[in-house]
Formats: structure tokens, sequence, C-alpha cells
């Protein structure tokens, strides 16, 4: 079933205000999002009208409104080209949003103070080893 606009870009009901919903969309790159579908509170099925970029940008959006302290990214930019991966990144880290990143573009590297490396030859000794370096 779809969800209304402000549903999809909240998450939780009830926090945000119009204008927080408003300014997150501006600030993922998505404002266009309310001239092109009419309002916040149209609904659509998002996966049907956004292409995976526009989806990977609009929970960036829901992200950076809960603010948690901690948030696991697994291949969250995948979809996007480096400029707005980057700009994501610069987002989250000026929100004070602790992340750890899942995947295989090397692009990512410059986001992140630390890269774990675990290779295919580490979990076939099941020894749980893999390298750490900043």
């Amino acid at each position: 079933m779809g969800k209304t606009n402000s549903e999809n870009v909240r998450g939780k009901p009830g926090k945000p205000t119009t204008d927080d919903l408003i300014q997150v969309l501006e600030n993922v790159r998505l404002g266009y999002i309310l001239s092109q579908f009419g309002s916040l509170d149209s609904t659509y099925e998002w996966s049907s009208v956004l292409s995976l970029g526009e989806q990977q940008r609009l929970a960036f959006a829901r992200l950076l409104l809960s603010k948690p302290k901690l948030v696991l990214l697994d291949e969250s930019t995948s979809a996007l080209d480096e400029v707005n991966e980057a700009h994501l990144y610069r987002q989250i880290e000026a929100a004070g949003i602790t992340y750890v990143s899942v995947g295989h573009r090397r692009t990512l590297y410059k986001h992140h103070n630390m890269v774990l490396r675990i290779s295919t030859a580490d979990l076939n000794r099941n020894n749980g080893t893999g390298t750490l370096s900043p």
C-alpha cells in the first residue's frame, strides 16, 4: 500500500513540521518532489515513481529527520553519482550521526576514518580475522 509523501519522509508520524520536511528534502536534493507530485499528502508507491537514486536520497532524508546516534548503511549510495554520494555523507556528518558503511565503491573511502577488510580467505579459515586500517 502506498504512503503519503509526508509519511515516506517522516518515517514515524507526527514528529517533524512541514517546514522540517521541506528543508530535509532540499538538503538531500529532492526539493522538486513537492512540485512533481503535488503535496506532502499525496499517496504514491515510491518504487514505481522514483528512481533508485531518488529512493536512496529519500532514505537519507528519513535518516536526517530521525537523527539516530549510530546508523549502519548497506550500499546506501550505490545508485548515486559521486557528487550526490559526497553531499549525503556531508549531511549526516554535519548532523552528528555516526555511521558504518558496507559497500564496494572505492569512492566511499574518503567518507570514512577506518576501513575493515574481510577477505574470503579469512572467512574460509573461520578465524574471524580481517584488516582494520586508517
